[in-house]
């Protein structure tokens, strides 16, 4: 009796939709650990946070943040967009190994108009900005409870997250995340809202 081979293209189109699956589940599974911890962070912040206050960039002598140590990580604000309903924590340290937890600082402060937050485009992080308004309100809470309203100003793309795309002096805040479907790199522009 003849064994039968299988034919090496057949075993490498097995072995590549084993992988795949694996890859989605595997990323299925991060994407949730991450939302979980963000809701025990957020959690924790505003258990720990003072009654907030109103902030104005400009009027800070030191531009530094401070950081708020949460399970091993330093945290320098909170992010929250009311009409969205979304309210995440933001680490100090960028790191883009661990932006599945939470989104990370790029670069600058609030203190000094050049606030630049990356992050995912996962649900339960950044999967809003490119379909963001113009003139929606995000509030950056910092490590003492003061706050800092800004609001959409425009929505930039680009092929590649260099720095000087990124931090854009013409704007107060940027949040930036890549975007899986297109692999363009999506940057919220905000100004920073005067009462």
């Amino acid at each position: 009796m003849k064994k039968r081979k299988f034919p090496i293209v057949l075993v490498l189109g097995i072995s590549l939709v084993v992988i795949s699956f694996s890859l989605i589940v595997g990323l299925q599974i991060r994407t949730h650990i991450g939302a979980n911890e963000n809701r025990k962070v957020v959690t924790r912040m505003n258990e720990i946070l003072p009654e907030r206050t109103v902030g104005v960039p400009g009027l800070y002598p030191n531009p530094n943040m401070p950081v708020l140590e949460i399970n091993d990580v330093d945290y320098v604000a909170l992010i929250e967009i009311p009409s969205l309903n979304l309210t995440l924590p933001v680490a100090d340290a960028w790191n883009s190994q661990k932006l599945y937890i939470s989104p990370a600082r790029f670069y600058g402060s609030c203190y000094d108009h050049s606030l630049v937050i990356g992050g995912t485009d996962n649900s339960h992080q950044f999967s809003f900005c490119d379909k963001i308004d113009n003139g929606t309100v995000i509030i950056v809470t910092d490590m003492t409870g003061t706050q800092f309203s800004y609001t959409v100003s425009r929505v930039d793309r680009s092929k590649s997250a260099k720095s000087n795309w990124l931090v854009n002096g013409d704007y107060d805040l940027t949040l930036f995340c890549r975007d899986t479907y297109s692999m363009e790199y999506v940057a919220v522009r905000c100004s920073f809202m005067y009462s």
